[in-house]
């Protein structure tokens, strides 16, 4: 038989039918395969890890059919040591069967750096040392010196701290600071509509102390204190007002959008 007479012959159709039946038959089994095993169209809740201990992490996770892996830990005061302070992805996030979240842990005890030296050199330099090492600076003291501006003492809790001595990260500390005999003064920084820890840097930069720090009754929750904000202080800024160095700002804290608000209106 010819070949031109095998294309037009039955035997030929019949078996470009098979292998199309066929092929389709391979496709939707390949398509309904593939949405068995990847859990097509379902999707469920990641439930809330906070709080809970790595046992019962364990538990929920096998009850769900999840999986976990802890990434990373951190110190808070606050949170019980190995309770789980963060997840990947949140609680309520829709996931498959078998996802892996990703946990964040409370640490038992803070990490510790080792205390540098801060002493002999200025309080600019002192300040870059402490924040690249993770340490806060605490209380500014200063005393009349010969050497202005240059750190004469470091101490943590009101007794002094020498170089290499483990701290805790995080640890205010506490510096003592030449200051020419008259005193010198310096412009009353503008804390309003700032949070704690700049309020904190921007009075440590200005050679100032943070003084009382007041909140107002629209504090609910522990989260509301990391959004807070400085609605009021005093002495309150205006343009040329100064203050002698080592002075204390004293600021009012809340987390009311309208005080806010009406801070920033009068301002302007």
């Amino acid at each position: 038989m010819s070949f031109k007479a095998y294309l037009a012959s039955k035997s030929f159709w019949i078996s470009v039918l098979l292998a199309i039946v066929i092929t389709v038959m391979l496709l939707l089994i390949t398509i309904f395969g593939l949405r068995i095993y990847t859990n097509h169209g379902e999707a469920y809740a990641v439930p809330d890890f906070s709080g809970m201990q790595l046992e019962q992490v364990k538990m929920k996770v096998v009850e769900d059919e999840l999986l976990f892996d802890v990434v990373d830990s951190l110190y808070i005061k606050d949170a019980a040591p190995g309770a789980v302070i963060d997840q990947v992805p949140a609680a309520g996030a829709m996931v498959k069967r078998g996802r892996t979240i990703f946990l964040t842990i409370c640490a038992s005890k803070p990490e510790q750096v080792a205390m540098p030296k801060l002493t002999d050199i200025s309080y600019r330099q002192a300040m870059n040392l402490m924040m690249s090492f993770g340490l806060n600076v605490g209380n500014v003291d200063y005393v009349p010196s010969e050497f202005p501006n240059l750190v004469l003492e470091q101490k943590l809790q009101g007794k002094p701290v020498k170089q290499g001595t483990l701290v805790n990260k995080g640890a205010n500390i506490d510096l003592t600071v030449g200051q020419s005999r008259f005193g010198e003064a310096t412009e009353v920084p503008d804390l309003l509509g700032v949070r704690l820890d700049q309020a904190t840097e921007l009075t440590a930069v200005s050679f100032l102390n943070l003084g009382a720090i007041i909140y107002d009754d629209s504090f609910e929750t522990a989260e509301d204190s990391a959004s807070a904000r400085v609605w009021q202080q005093r002495p309150a800024p205006a343009p040329g007002a100064k203050i002698e160095q080592g002075a204390s700002i004293d600021i009012w804290l809340t987390v009311d959008e309208e005080k806010l608000k009406l801070e920033e209106e009068e301002e302007f």
